[in-house]
């Protein structure tokens, strides 16, 4: 793939000589499926108990500042194999009825105490708002309008403050949508992950292309931006079969296309998710002994194959793997969710049960927050007794927050800023180590490039965005996150 960084207003886009080059050139970044499951947050750093995440709750000097908030929704219609995040199956009958109100009341319920406990967090200010899961839709709408109202009566949101709600194409079939935008949601996102009913079939989707389709329609009436996932690397999966789904996405004039290489790692035992039913290992060797996995060299072919039509298609990712037409989003084509979170590292405020955020700002520190991961837990600890669900944290200074901020940087794709870690950690990305060698080794494997007319400032290439989950951990988390040398400050 070319050199050329990856920027909004670059016209030179187009891939070279493959990613199985690339892959062969950079063999530390050839991850396996079963190992990968790279996050941007870091998995390392000073371990915080409950009670020492909640005193830095307490006393962040968060007020007044930009802040991302998130809700977990852990309600499924069906569970999908490969999903391994914190979620459980609604069940039949008045049980499942019941859940979406007891769900909103959960989270009704720790918001409120999480306000209670940090004053700070009603005077924070909310860019954006993000309903995930899980399926956050499943709530339907007049949980979602509880939740919505609950968050303008005691949180303090920006004048375009965005505000996102996340579901499937089963869930948008009738005038779900429309009476969400109603009840003032203005951003939307649906995983349809696959147009080939073999593929939904296999991996036990509820929904088939015809649903999906229609879905889509009628994400395209509300008239506002919204995002569709998919997935690549999955059983049944194969270059063609790929391309012609983006191809039918490009057609229908999506706006922002998400491609998602399969995770298959065990996040269950990480500590950090639930075991997805291809997690297994009974069932993960009968698919290998069958050659039902892709390989990852068959996977990334998939991946170069979608990229070709997005390029042709006018689309350019920003964030990395978050492909944008023309004009979708101001100031870098990027989701406010996006910047929030990862351009600019704002602190983010997530409830819901395994639901992370983190404490940040302008100094050197940045804390970790973690909720319960069991779903029951997470609601006998509201149900029993006061506080909040926390579970242990991390805290990150020098070197381990520097490589954790970076590691977000990167994946926003938008220009790193020398000036900006300058000021907020005292350090010379381009000339104190390690950050000059892993700059210089990412700049000599054509995986950044400087920006044009600022020569403090690089993005990554069309090279570097297709692997920037792998460069994340390998080069800001292994390498920056785990130098053992005191960081300047100056």
């Amino acid at each position: 793939m070319s050199k050329t960084a990856v920027s909004a207003g670059s016209t030179a886009l187009r891939p070279g000589t493959g990613l199985a080059r690339l892959l062969r050139e950079n063999p530390a970044l050839n991850i396996g499926q079963d190992e990968y499951n790279i996050n941007v947050t870091a998995n390392y750093g000073q371990t915080l108990s409950p009670s020492e995440v909640a005193h830095a709750l307490r006393h962040h000097p968060g007020a007044g500042r930009p802040a991302h908030l998130y809700f977990h929704v852990p309600l499924c219609k069906y569970v999908c194999h490969f999903c391994n995040y914190v979620k459980r199956k609604v069940p039949d009958g008045p049980e499942g009825d019941a859940a979406p109100r007891i769900w909103t009341d959960l989270l009704l319920d720790e918001s409120t105490r999480g306000l209670a406990h940090s004053p700070w967090l009603s005077d924070a200010v909310i860019e954006s708002v993000y309903l995930g899961g899980g399926t956050a839709s499943l709530l339907g709408t007049e949980q979602l309008a509880r939740l919505l109202g609950h968050v303008r009566a005691h949180y303090t949101l920006s004048d375009d403050c965005e505000i996102s709600l996340e579901g499937n194409p089963d869930n948008f079939q009738q005038d779900e949508l429309a009476e969400a935008r109603e009840i003032g949601f203005n951003r939307f996102s649906v995983g349809v992950q696959s147009l080939q009913s073999e593929v939904n079939a296999f991996a036990g989707r509820g929904h088939d292309a015809v649903m999906s389709v229609r879905a889509i329609e009628k994400l395209r009436a509300t008239g506002r931006p919204y995002n569709v996932d998919m997935m690549f690397g999955l059983p049944h999966q194969s270059a063609a079969k790929v391309a012609d789904d983006i191809r039918r996405l490009i057609d229908l004039e999506v706006p922002t296309i998400t491609i998602y290489r399969l995770r298959n790692a065990d996040r269950a035992g990480m500590g950090i998710g639930n075991r997805a039913l291809w997690n297994v290992e009974s069932v993960k060797s009968r698919l290998r002994e069958q050659d039902l996995f892709p390989t990852l060299g068959e996977t990334y072919a998939m991946r170069e194959a979608v990229v070709e039509l997005l390029l042709d298609g006018g689309y350019r990712p920003s964030p990395c793997g978050w492909w944008n037409r023309p004009g979708v989003y101001p100031d870098g084509n990027i989701p406010r969710v996006s910047r929030n979170k990862w351009q600019r590292h704002d602190s983010m405020i997530a409830y819901g049960p395994g639901a992370y955020g983190w404490l940040t700002g302008g100094g050197d520190t940045v804390v970790q927050t973690h909720n319960v991961a069991d779903i029951s837990g997470y609601a006998r600890r509201l149900k029993d007794g006061p506080g909040l669900p926390l579970a242990p944290g991390r805290r990150l200074t020098g070197h381990e927050a520097i490589g954790m901020v970076l590691g977000f940087a990167f994946k926003a794709n938008q220009p790193i800023d020398a000036a900006r870690f300058r000021r907020r950690f005292g350090v010379e990305l381009f000339r104190d180590e390690p950050f000059a060698s892993v700059f210089a080794d990412l700049m000599a494997r054509e995986l950044v490039e400087p920006v044009p007319g600022a020569p403090e400032s690089v993005l990554p290439t069309l090279d570097g965005e297709a692997l920037h989950e792998e460069i994340i951990s390998v080069y800001f988390h292994q390498r920056v996150g785990g130098f053992a040398e005191a960081v300047c400050r100056r």
